[in-house]
């Protein structure tokens, strides 16, 4: 389950765990060949299984460059975890100086796929390209570009381009051209001199050329930059900076924004009650989880929050726009989405509640809290348990009859067949209801309770009296407290619970989060976990809206961009007692 998915930081032994059971398990897959030669640093055209079953059936000489590839695989999947976990392996194993420094690219590669760019730059700095061989440099290239980009290091970001650029086909020069250009128009004209200097020290006049083609840009006067550039084209009149069609001498396009794509020193607003009733129940741990997941990762951004229980929704956007925001994250309030959605916003949002009204853009991503996403999960799950007959028991009140008609909802939808619904009144009528529902209808393979932890053992216990422990039984995030496993088992014993993965097992990070909101219980924990989400979202949305097969681990689950713009956040399942 954890083989195809991202993020957040299980522990060195689970991942090991994992690795080992994936590399066993290969050994009965299908399409090995232990004689296909791999290119570590080739296209990747396979996912992660495929890799790890070739990596199961090689020969010892090809062992090192299958552990690449699968590296690679499960980095690109998101999953660096599992990643991380391979570069460990590569490192216990390699031989040579080569491949200490090909396992450090390689961990590098899945720091900056985390987000932990800083970290990825540490480690790039310490190779020497000069001793690597030239598939090894062209990815180093490629990767320390980005990362450069990544962290505000644009003249650094150029360079490697243009070292990129030189060992390409024709056909790939022009893109790699243009985002040397591009990023070195970023660079300070102190930098950009500076290194002009070295460049025709080195006599290099390619480098060169891009380099006085960025200063001539950045002059404010147009009749200056007119003149400047007329003397460019008359010193370097076949330069390849003049082939591109996208950029010009008057415009250098910055792409940093589109989609989402943030760099270094942008900022994202944040829009949370942190003042009123709803700050202590929702906006501060929200708030705690934007600021753990942004120490995390090392980066430089500028995140700056509004309260939106002092200001209106109007009021806010419009400050949001004046200080430049790349990004929006929330409101929380579903009145106050509702209010944003109504401004019509032109900066990417990621909402952390569901508003009344689908956006009328389509730069509108929903990360919620909503209980409905327990019944999409729900309804994924029982199909993949290849339930045929399902029922729902929840309470006779309004939240209860909103799940049930969701999970009717998704279900109907996907199986052309409506699900069966029982409501009890309270704790007194559940043993008469389940009666009543179950006894007579027996044929029952698949049973979803909404209820706390003492109503779901409750009605699991007597439920079984009809139709016995050959049907599944499933339940959410409103039976589980989340806060030590021992109470999940003590009451859920036997059942399937579906909620955030960091909600289902007991570590040091979820008691440092309790010290530090003393009274958190479920529903704080969750509410941190979508904070803590949404600024790893809004790193990787790019990526996300432009790869949907995608998606990143999050500590509220695996989150991707669907075909048609819709982010899911997909919740992960246990079966309490295994």
């Amino acid at each position: 389950m954890f083989t195809k998915h991202k993020h957040f930081k299980l522990s060195s032994v689970i991942y090991t765990l994992l690795f080992l059971t994936s590399l066993n398990a290969c050994s009965v897959l299908s399409g090995h060949d232990s004689t296909l030669r791999p290119q570590p640093f080739g296209t990747m055209d396979h996912d992660s299984s495929w890799y790890s079953s070739q990596l199961s059936a090689s020969v010892p000489e090809y062992n090192y460059d299958w552990q690449i590839l699968l590296a690679r695989a499960y980095s690109n999947e998101g999953n660096t975890g599992a990643a991380s976990e391979v570069v460990r392996q590569m490192r216990e194993t390699a031989v040579t100086p080569l491949q200490g420094n090909i396992a450090d690219i390689i961990d590098a590669q899945v720091k900056s796929r985390a987000g932990n760019y800083k970290a990825a730059s540490n480690i790039l700095s310490s190779i020497n390209v000069m001793t690597l061989p030239a598939d090894v440099a062209n990815y180093y290239y490629s990767l320390s570009a980005r990362v450069d980009e990544a962290t505000g290091k644009y003249l650094d970001a150029g360079l490697n381009y243009l070292n990129l650029a030189d060992s390409v086909n024709a056909d790939k020069k022009a893109a790699i051209y243009e985002r040397a250009s591009v990023a070195l128009s970023k660079a300070s004209p102190k930098e950009l001199m500076n290194a002009y200097k070295q460049a025709r020290k080195n006599g290099d006049e390619t480098t060169c050329g891009f380099i006085e083609y960025a200063l001539i840009n950045k002059n404010q006067s147009a009749k200056s930059k007119e003149r400047l550039m007329k003397s460019f084209m008359e010193k370097y009149p076949d330069h390849p900076v003049l082939a591109k069609k996208t950029v010009s001498a008057n415009e250098v396009k910055d792409t940093s924004t589109a989609s989402g794509n943030l760099g270094n020193g942008d900022t994202i607003a944040v829009f949370l009650p942190l003042s009123g009733p709803y700050a202590k129940i929702i906006g501060n741990p929200v708030k705690v989880g934007i600021l753990s997941s942004y120490r995390d990762r090392g980066i430089s951004l500028n995140l700056k929050f509004y309260d939106t229980a002092a200001s209106s929704i109007p009021v806010l956007y419009s400050q949001a726009k004046a200080d430049k925001a790349k990004i929006i994250i929330g409101p929380i309030i579903k009145e106050q989405v509702n209010d944003l959605m109504a401004q019509k916003p032109t900066i990417p949002v990621i909402a952390l509640n569901q508003g009344s009204a689908q956006p009328n853009t389509s730069n509108i991503y929903y990360l919620t809290l909503a209980p409905e996403n327990d019944m999409y999960n729900a309804s994924l799950e029982m199909q993949k348990d290849h339930i045929n007959s399902p029922v729902i028991i929840a309470p006779r009140n309004e939240r209860g009859d909103r799940m049930a008609n969701a999970l009717n909802s998704y279900w109907t939808a996907d199986n052309r067949k409506g699900i069966s619904l029982c409501y009890y009144e309270d704790m007194n009528t559940i043993e008469s209801t389940v009666k009543s529902c179950l006894n007579s209808y027996k044929s029952y393979d698949g049973v979803y309770i909404y209820g706390t932890p003492l109503e779901t053992s409750k009605i699991k216990d007597s439920a079984r009296a009809y139709i016995g422990d050959s049907a599944i039984y499933y339940a959410g995030s409103k039976s589980n407290d989340g806060l030590t496993q021992s109470a999940i088992a003590a009451s859920l014993n036997g059942i399937k619970l579906g909620d955030q993965p960091w909600m289902l097992k007991d570590s040091s990070a979820k008691r440092r989060i309790q010290e530090v909101l003393p009274k958190a219980n479920g529903d704080t924990l969750r509410s941190f976990a979508i904070g803590y989400d949404s600024l790893n979202l809004a790193l990787h949305l790019k990526d996300l809206t432009e790869n949907k097969g995608q998606s990143i681990r999050g500590l509220s689950g695996d989150i991707s961009i669907t075909e048609n713009g819709k982010l899911k956040r997909i919740i992960t399942w246990i079966r309490v007692g295994n």
